[in-house]
């Protein structure tokens, strides 16, 4: 796994010749590795449809051109022969070959690698400006124009072949081994993506000039506004992600309105994770969620989709402070944790299901609680407990404190022991954001930013693999390190 995999090239559809003799000295490039070493034929079954789809797309666009008839069998890949991209087309007297797919896939791919917003413009613009950029995206001939990179993302959008991709790679990483498909515990949250668009602003449908009373649609029916504080909004999407808490990659997301409650996109993302993997989605013990979740109806969507257990910490909400008679327990926190009268947190050491009770004890003097630079005044060690070597048990019934999850109670060691690995899926965001041009999206409409979300996914999928045949783990942040 140490060795270096620059001498594992593959047989890739890039002409070597195109290529620079010398192009290890060129790996530093983030794009070089993943172009010359990564599989790209697992999206054979990409490419397929893709010629099947861009052949009626043209056949519509020119039905009135008798002069520029499409040839059905230019488009046609044969199953059993496994050629390269370029000698898939044959001449023939009438219509043109359509450019090959595999330069163009390659091409959205590789350019987020290169820390630039991911959309036509940009990429075409890498193609055009840097000839080693296009030489191993595989651009044999002449730069195809900006129209048909345009068309090649307008296909794959409105077709889904951005999600076909995504679940193709996610699939070939667990064959790898890069994704670990025996996770007891998967991680959920949302994200907002930007969005370039304006708030309720609507177009015609019609051709009519000037005002008529033809109805109008919204340019952008899933932008809305996200709050993320009382000063911060933002104009955007809202992107649900479910990930791997070994593995720590993207596996499963789902696209709502930007003013979709947070909240009320567990069940629908974990429908959709189910039917995506269901092989994992039968293992799941934990679904790990941010306190947003914590509610008794997503405490019942996730037993019944994945018969698995929602660990979310508590959301106070409304809650507040209740006092208490109890002796020496000056308070109930809106949290639902004693407070002792020296104002530490007692410490939950377990419940007692019979009596409907939880057990917390001293966090300064008991032996398995003791914190350390805590300290309690001899008065109120007294008051409390009468000066007991341990000091204060206190007994609190479950009904008292309803906020609190009785079947993995938020204060309890096991609780935090599992909740601590939810954070990887906050680390995957930002690398997605930061590293794959995941934070603005400049298209409209809902399937435009799923195939935004699926580009990035695919990108961060494709690295890790390469990360990971370098040093036997799979690094989604690789793009940041240098292979030796």
């Amino acid at each position: 796994m140490t060795t270096s995999i620059l001498t594992q090239t593959r047989d890739l559809s890039i002409q070597q010749n195109l290529i620079p003799h010398n192009w290890q000295d060129y790996a530093d490039i983030p794009f070089v590795i993943p172009a010359m070493c990564f599989p790209w034929e697992i999206f054979k079954p990409v490419e397929r449809d893709y010629y099947t789809f861009l052949y009626l797309h043209l056949k519509k666009e020119r039905a009135h051109d008798h002069f520029n008839e499409i040839q059905p069998a230019l488009f046609s890949i044969p199953e059993e022969e496994d050629k390269s991209t370029s000698s898939l087309f044959h001449s023939s007297p009438a219509g043109r070959k359509p450019h090959p797919f595999m330069p163009f896939f390659r091409a959205f791919k590789l350019a987020s690698l290169q820390y630039i917003e991911v959309m036509v413009e940009s990429v075409y613009l890498q193609v055009k400006s840097n000839p080693l950029f296009a030489a191993m995206c595989g651009f044999t001939e002449k730069i195809p124009s900006y129209r048909s990179f345009a068309r090649f993302d307008q296909i794959m959008t409105t077709n889904d072949l951005w999600e076909k991709a995504r679940l193709l790679v996610v699939e070939y990483n667990k064959r790898e081994g890069v994704v670990e498909t025996f996770e007891k515990a998967v991680a959920v949250d949302t994200s907002h993506i930007e969005a370039e668009a304006t708030l309720n602003k609507t177009r015609k449908t019609c051709s009519c000039k000037g005002d008529c009373d033809c109805p109008r649609i919204l340019t952008d029916d899933n932008a809305g506004v996200m709050r993320k504080s009382n000063a911060v909004s933002y104009i955007a999407h809202k992107l649900s992600m479910v990930c791997g808490v070994k593995s720590g990659l993207p596996l499963t997301r789902e696209v709502f309105k930007g003013n979709t409650p947070d909240g009320k996109t567990l069940e629908t993302t974990l429908e959709t994770f189910k039917a995506e993997h269901p092989e994992m989605a039968e293992q799941l013990d934990f679904i790990l969620a941010d306190g947003i979740y914590q509610t008794p109806e997503n405490q019942k969507v996730t037993k019944d989709v994945l018969q698995a257990k929602l660990v979310a910490p508590i959301n106070p909400r409304n809650r507040k402070d209740k006092p208490t008679s109890a002796r020496g327990i000056e308070k109930i926190n809106r949290y639902g944790t004693p407070i002792c009268i020296s104002e530490h947190k007692m410490d939950l050491r377990g419940s007692d299901r019979e009596k409907g009770q939880y057990i917390y004890t001293c966090p300064v003097f008991h032996p398995n609680a003791r914190q350390e630079g805590l300290t309690c005044p001899l008065s109120n060690h007294v008051e409390c407990c009468n000066g007991a070597a341990q000091g204060r048990v206190f007994r609190l019934d479950f009904d008292q404190a309803s906020q609190v999850d009785v079947e993995l109670p938020q204060h309890g060691r096991k609780f935090k022991v599992l909740y601590s690995a939810r954070t990887i899926i906050e680390r995957i965001f930002g690398i997605l954001k930061d590293g794959y041009s995941l934070r603005r999206v400049h298209k409209r409409g809902k399937q435009a930013v799923e195939a935004h979300v699926d580009r990035c996914m695919i990108s961060m999928h494709i690295m890790a693999n390469m990360a990971y045949h370098q040093t036997g783990k799979a690094n989604c942040g690789w793009t940041r390190h240098r292979l030796n």
